[in-house]
């Protein structure tokens, strides 16, 4: 006989937490790190910053509804991080921008902007739908069941 995670008792939910766990170090990583300083190093001090990271932001949200990740405890952890993160970038000895020194207001706006964005997309891309017999995530419905 060959036991699986359901045979321990609390298996599948400390498979569960794992597997959130994963998701929010990925998301973090990709979503957050990733995007915010590529994006950062792109845009530098122009105002596009505030498009940019605008146009990413539904990006990002869909990939958290495909998976059906809540990310409320993301967006603690990056509002959080995102303070410090732009402070780094605003000191006076960081020339990293053309040698000039980072926009407070525009890198605190444009990235808080995105955080909140991607929040609340993805929660809303995840609203529960019903459709005829089903209840679905609002994204599922963009895509006919054939």
């Amino acid at each position: 006989m060959v036991l699986g995670i359901e045979d321990i008792t609390g298996g599948t939910t400390i498979l569960a937490f794992f597997i959130w766990l994963g998701l929010t170090g990925l998301f973090y990583l990709v979503c957050y790190m990733a995007a915010l300083n590529t994006f950062d190093d792109l845009t530098g001090n122009h105002p596009v910053k505030l498009l940019a990271m605008a146009g990413i932001a539904p990006l990002s949200a869909f990939l958290m509804a495909m998976f059906d990740y809540n990310p409320t405890v993301l967006f603690v952890l990056m509002a959080i991080s995102n303070f410090y993160r732009v402070k780094n970038a605003a000191r006076s000895d960081v020339t990293r921008f053309k040698g000039k020194n980072a926009s407070k207001p525009l890198f605190y706006t444009a990235s808080y902007l995105y955080i909140c964005a991607v929040f609340g997309l993805a929660l809303w891309f995840q609203n529960p739908v019903e459709t005829g017999e089903a209840t679905q995530p609002y994204w599922k419905t963009w895509f006919p069941q054939e």
